[in-house]
């Protein structure tokens, strides 16, 4: 490969953003969730699913640090979201999805049985 090409691959990597934490990539999703529980015209499904969101990840916070500043924490990920200019759909998608296989894993589990 030639060394332009390789320099620019290596200033690309440089200025990528770093990878996020578990706590900084839960918190980014009760960012995401807050983003879009603001949009206007939300249907209430869609609004439901969002709160049942932002509690399974400010679940995940509080269990991973009891003591959590969750008031400094949700700000940092703000910031740090705005910062680095974060894809709302990707972002979405990657919470979402984990949302989604939680349902999926525990959907079975929750059904009502006879008794």
């Amino acid at each position: 490969m030639p060394l332009p090409i390789l320099i620019a691959a290596a200033l690309a990597q440089t200025a990528a953003a770093p990878a996020l934490t578990p706590e900084a990539a839960d918190a980014r999703c009760v960012v995401i969730l807050g983003f879009i529980a603001k949009q206007p015209n939300q249907p209430a499904a869609r609004l439901e699913a969002v709160k049942t969101g932002t509690a399974y990840y400010l679940g995940k916070l509080r269990g991973r640090r009891p003591g959590i500043n969750l008031v400094d924490t949700l700000n940092t990920a703000a910031n740090r979201a705005q910062t680095e200019k974060a894809d709302v759909v990707k972002e979405s998608q990657r919470c979402g999805g984990e949302l989604s296989a939680l349902a999926a894993a525990t959907g079975p589990a929750a059904s009502p049985r006879k008794p």
